[in-house]
């Protein structure tokens, strides 16, 4: 496999590519190391190696007589550039659009894994500062725990943050009495289905002009842009809402 080209994939160019490689087949290096290694002249490799340690590829060992460098994992750097790529590509239809003279056009995107998903919720709660979010929940079952608290720092801490509220309709289910017991402190207001009738693995969201649909167990978001949508949307959900009664403070799970 060509590695240098691999690596020049995730955004490296073929010098960065050099000196990243040399890194990772040693467990630190200094830079006379990496420049002999890289087959790169000294000079040429500190301003390398600055231009790494600036995109996160790759640290200085603190507290060593000798200045050493180590490369971060692939897996870092493969992250990294994900992250990259899914800002691009929430921003593509906006630029696209500049580019052809014409307003946005609804659209839906796709996320997919840690990152990507942590950039999609994050984009939500900024579209919705200090406004209200409504929508079907999901249970908790079967979750991972990264995918957990990605789950608890959305709805929890981004929630104060960008002063959001949030109605929502939720399962009867065990494994979210924790959520239930704190709702008031984070601006949530529920109502709660019995499990026999909504069992939903699946979150629907639903904002000013978008929804977004939840598989935490497979880290994925879909989300489609379009006012339409989203106003009919909003108002099936208000009919539910009004059609179902308040469960009781402190009612058992």
């Amino acid at each position: 496999m060509n590695l240098l080209g691999a690596l020049q994939n995730l955004g490296l160019n073929e010098k960065e590519a050099r000196v990243y490689l040399a890194l990772l087949k040693k467990n630190r290096g200094s830079a006379y190391w990496i420049a002999e290694e890289a087959r790169l002249k000294k000079p040429t490799t500190y301003v390398i190696l600055d231009d790494l340690i600036k995109k996160g590829l790759v640290y200085k060992v603190p507290r060593e007589k000798k200045q050493l460098f180590v490369a971060k994992s692939p897996k870092e750097a493969l992250a990294i550039a994900e992250e990259k790529l899914a800002i691009t590509k929430e921003a593509l239809p906006e630029l696209l659009a500049l580019s052809e003279g014409e307003r946005p056009k609804p659209k839906t995107l796709f996320f997919e894994g840690l990152s990507a998903v942590r950039n999609a919720l994050a984009w939500s709660n900024k579209q919705m500062n200090g406004r209200e979010l409504v929508g079907f929940y999901a249970h908790a079952e079967n979750i991972p725990n990264e995918t957990l608290n990605l789950v608890w720092e959305y709805y929890a801490d981004d929630f104060l943050k960008n002063n959001l509220r949030l109605r929502g309709i939720v399962p009867n289910h065990p494994n979210l009495k924790k959520y239930r017991e704190i709702d008031a402190k984070y601006n949530r207001k529920i109502k709660v289905i019995p499990l026999d009738e909504y069992s939903s693995n699946i979150s629907i969201e639903i904002g000013d002009g978008f929804i977004t649909f939840f598989s935490f167990k497979d880290m994925q978001i879909t989300r489609i842009e379009n006012k339409d949508i989203a106003a009919t949307m909003r108002q099936v959900f208000e009919m539910v809402w009004k059609c179902r009664p308040e469960k009781p403070q402190g009612a058992e799970f």
